[in-house]
């Protein structure tokens, strides 16, 4: 069972931001990232992780000014530390990186309790992306998946798991496609939001040109992901645009529906439409592709009103 309200949020986009980079930091509100991702595991050197944790709660201030929604991406070895630098209201939620067990996870949702109670947040209003970036983490997905109920959703690594699991002669990683659908059901029996993209070799995702980021994220939506991190502000534009729904989907979803609604009001069960057998099943992804399409352009127009200092539209 997908969690309350787990789909209604759009969130194709997640760019990765080093917590250290200023530069960066500053200009992220102008991406049009649904997320940014302040990073403090992964792209933040060890001698500069002090001075970037000092800066996150300015940090998250600065991104949702633009309408972003806002996660520090934590190293599990470091996690008392790391959410001690992240937790301030604005925060969404965290990035788990390289987590491997149902303990790191649990641990990491006490520490949360604890903050959110300090800090004068919502209670349980931080959520939790887990990153499976390892052999290990993999093993244990589901596990980990359950382990709190903050958790939204999954992702894999590409780089760590090309270390644990050996890359293919084509240069693809091996058994890449088969832990990507794995990752998509381990998602959906936990509840959970599976986030990833469908790259191809050369392309390692995170330095996709925008015309293969675009591709990558159109394959993936199609397996069944929800949107993917990306590195580069250019690439953005691209996953937000392959993670929605085209206007010809969404004729084609109307059209279904159509059908089905009209056969089902004359006590069918189940309507030919363009050489195809509809039923109730069939109608409600129908419904739930229109509806994904127009909760992404409100998505959109809060963004481009949060820039511009508007009244964001409600949802």
């Amino acid at each position: 069972m997908i969690h309350r309200g787990a789909l209604q949020k759009i969130r194709r986009s997640w760019l990765l931001v080093p917590a250290s980079n200023d530069e960066l930091v500053q200009t992220a509100h102008l991406s049009g990232a649904d997320v940014v991702v302040l990073d403090l595991a992964e792209l933040v050197p060890e001698a500069d992780k002090p001075s970037a944790r000092e800066t996150i709660e300015a940090s998250i201030q600065k991104v949702t000014s633009g309408g972003s929604e806002v996660f520090v991406q934590v190293d599990p070895e470091l996690i008392y530390a790391d959410l001690r630098a992240s937790v301030w209201p604005g925060l969404a939620g965290i990035v788990i990186s390289k987590i491997e067990s149902p303990q790191q996870m649990e641990e990491a949702h006490q520490l949360l309790e604890q903050l959110e109670e300090d800090r004068g947040l919502l209670p349980k209003s931080l959520e939790i992306v887990a990153a499976l970036e390892t052999a290990q983490g993999n093993h244990q997905g589901y596990e980990i998946s359950v382990a709190s109920q903050r958790v939204w959703g999954l992702t894999l690594g590409r780089a760590d798991l090309v270390m644990d699991l050996r890359p293919e002669p084509s240069g693809e990683i091996h058994m890449m496609q088969y832990l990507m659908q794995r990752l998509i059901t381990l998602s959906n029996a936990a509840g959970a939001v599976p986030l990833g993209a469908w790259w191809r070799d050369p392309d390692r995702g995170l330095l996709a040109t925008a015309e293969n980021t675009y591709k990558a994220g159109f394959r993936g939506r199609s397996i069944g992901f929800k949107g993917s991190m990306c590195i580069n502000a250019e690439q953005v534009g691209p996953l937000n645009q392959a993670f929605t729904p085209t206007d010809f989907e969404i004729s084609a979803a109307g059209s279904l529906l159509g059908a089905y609604r009209e056969g089902a009001s004359q006590g069918m069960a189940a309507v030919k439409w363009d050489e195809r057998l509809i039923d109730r099943g069939t109608a409600a992804q129908a419904q739930s592709l229109i509806e994904l399409g127009a909760n992404c352009t409100l998505r959109d127009e809060s963004k481009e009103a949060a820039l511009e200092g508007r009244p964001v539209p409600a949802p």
